[in-house]
C-alpha cells in the first residue's frame, strides 16, 4: 500500500496562484519572495482543512515579514506546504516551495538538523531517493541518536532496494525510540520479507502506540486493514476501516478501504461512491487509479476516460518538470508505467518502467513493474530476468505472486508458476478481476 503507502495524486491541473508574499531581510537591501498558497479548485476548496490552512499560512507569513531570519518559522511554513501538497495533490508546486524554504533555513543555519531532515524528506517525496539518503546521512553525522533520521534512512534504503540496510536502520530506530513511526516501519519490513503475520502484529503495536484520531494513527490503522485484505481477512479489514472513520470522520484512506471491499463484492456503484468521496477530500493518485477501473466495470467508459486523462496529464507534467529541474515535480515513471498498463499500452509502459528500473535496479517494485510490462508486451523471456530480484526477500504479496507466476508459466516453468499463482489467489481471491481471469485462463487453478 505504501506505497506506501506512503504513495499520491495530482488532481488540480488548473490552479490559479494567490501570488507571492514578499519580505525584506534585516539589512533592508535584499528581497526574498516567499511562496504562497494556491487556490484549491472544485470540492477541495470546501474541505474543512482549507480554511485552517489558509489561516495558519497567513499567520506564518506575517511572522516572517516581521522576523525574516526566523528559521523555526520558515520550517513551520515548509511543513504546512508539505501537508498542502498531500491534501491538494499539487506536489510539484508545494514540494518546490517547501524545499526553497528549507534551503533558506539552511543558508542561515547550515547545521540545523530539522532543516536537514526536511530536505531529505522532500527529496524522498520527489523520488530522489539516493539524494534523500545522502542528506539523511549528513544529518546522522550531527546526531547519531535521532530516531527520525533513522526513519528516513529506512525509507530511502527500501526505495533503493537495499532491504538489509533498511532492517539495520529500523533496528537502530527502534532501539532509540519505539513508537508508532518505528513500529510502522518494522511492519513494512516484515511484509517485504514475507512475514505477513509479523507485519500485522507490528502494525497493531503501531496503532496502539498512537493517539486515536490522529492522522498518523489512522494511517497505520488503514495499513493494518490493507494487510488483512492481502491475507484473505476482509471482515477484519472492514472493522479497521470503520473504526478509523469513527475516530477520524471522512478519513479518505479509510473510505478508500471500504471502496476496495465493495469492489471485491462486485458492488461497483457503492465502491464508486466511496472513492469519489475520498477523491473529493484528498486528491490521491490511488483514488483516481481505482476509479478508472470502477467506471469501466460499471459501464461508464466516458467517466473512466476522463479520469485517465486527468491522471495521465498530471503525471506527464510532473515527470517532464522533474526532468527539466529536479527541484520541481517528481519522478513518476513507475506510476506512468502502471497507468499505461491499465490503459492497455504496454509499449509505453515498458519505456517508463525501464527508466524507473535503471534509476533503482535493486527495488522489487520497480523490477516487478518492468517485468509485468514486458510480459504484457509479449516479451516473457525478458521478463523472467527480473524474477530473482523481485523475490529476493521472499515477498508474499498476492498480486506479485500471481503476476510473476504467469511470467514463469510463459517461460515453461509450469510447476513453479502454478504454485505461485495458486498461493497468490489463496491469499487474495478477490484481487483485480482481469488478473484473476487471466490466471484462471492460463492455469488449472
Amino acid at each position: 500500500m505504501k506505497s506506501n503507502v506512503r504513495k499520491l495524486l495530482y488532481a488540480a491541473l488548473a490552479i490559479s496562484c494567490l501570488g507571492f508574499a514578499a519580505f525584506i531581510f534585516i539589512n533592508g537591501k535584499e528581497k526574498t519572495s516567499l511562496p504562497a498558497l494556491k487556490e484549491r479548485q472544485g470540492p477541495l476548496a470546501t474541505a474543512p482543512d482549507w480554511i485552517l490552512r489558509q489561516q495558519t499560512v497567513g499567520k506564518l507569513l506575517g511572522e516572517l515579514k516581521e522576523k525574516p531570519n526566523d528559521t523555526k518559522t520558515l520550517l513551520l511554513l515548509a511543513k504546512e506546504f508539505l501537508q498542502e501538497g498531500r491534501a491538494s495533490g499539487n506536489f510539484s508546486y508545494y514540494n518546490k516551495a517547501a524545499l526553497d524554504l528549507t534551503n533558506l533555513a539552511l543558508a542561515k543555519e547550515p547545521q540545523n538538523l530539522d532543516a536537514i531532515c526536511y530536505k531529505s524528506m522532500i527529496y524522498l517525496s520527489q523520488h530522489r531517493f539516493a539524494e534523500g539518503k545522502d542528506v539523511a546521512l549528513e544529518g546522522l553525522k550531527l546526531n547519531a541518536y535521532n530516531s527520525f533520521i533513522y526513519g528516513l534512512l529506512v525509507d530511502a534504503n527500501v526505495e533503493l532496494g537495499d532491504y538489509e540496510e533498511a532492517v539495520r536502520m529500523s533496528d537502530k530506530m527502534n532501539s532509540i525510540r519505539p513508537d508508532i513511526r518505528s513500529y510502522s516501519r518494522v511492519s513494512y519490513l516484515r511484509e517485504i520479507y514475507g512475514d505477513v503475520p509479523g507485519a500485522i502484529e507490528a502494525m497493531q503495536m503501531a496503532v496502539s502506540a498512537g493517539y486515536p484520531g490522529n492522522e498518523d494513527t489512522e494511517w497505520a490503522r488503514v495499513v493494518l486493514g490493507h494487510l488483512y485484505e492481502d491475507s484473505n481477512q476482509p471482515a477484519l479489514a472492514q472493522e479497521q476501516y470503520q473504526i478509523s472513520l469513527s475516530e477520524r470522520p471522512d478519513y479518505p484512506f479509510a473510505l478508500a478501504g471500504l471502496g476496495r471491499l465493495a469492489r471485491y463484492r462486485k458492488d461497483y456503484p457503492a465502491a464508486i461512491k466511496y472513492f469519489e468521496r475520498a477523491r473529493d477530500i484528498m486528491s490521491d493518485a490511488s483514488f483516481f487509479e481505482e476509479l478508472i477501473d470502477l467506471y469501466r466495470l460499471n459501464n461508464q467508459p466516458e467517466k473512466a476516460g476522463e479520469c485517465a486523462r486527468i491522471m495521465l496529464n498530471a503525471l506527464l507534467a510532473d515527470n517532464i518538470s522533474a526532468a527539466k529541474n529536479k527541484d520541481t515535480g517528481h519522478y513518476s515513471d513507475r506510476e506512468l508505467a502502471n497507468l499505461y498498463l491499465q490503459l492497455g499500452q504496454p509499449e509505453k509502459a515498458v519505456q517508463h518502467a525501464l527508466t524507473e528500473q535503471q534509476r533503482r535496479p535493486q527495488n522489487m517494485d520497480a523490477n516487478e513493474t518492468l517485468a509485468w510490462a514486458l510480459y504484457k508486451m509479449g516479451q516473457a523471456s525478458k521478463a523472467a530476468d527480473f524474477v530473482k530480484t523481485i523475490f529476493k526477500t521472499n515477498s508474499q504479496n498476492p498480486e506479485r505472486l500471481v503476476k510473476m507466476g504467469l511470467v514463469m508459466l510463459a517461460n515453461g516453468q509450469k510447476t513453479e508458476g502454478e504454485t505461485m499463482v495458486k498461493k497468490g489467489l489463496a491469499l487474495k481471491p478477490y484481487m483485480d478481476e482481469a488478473l484473476v481471469q487471466e490466471a484462471h485462463s492460463k492455469t488449472s487453478v
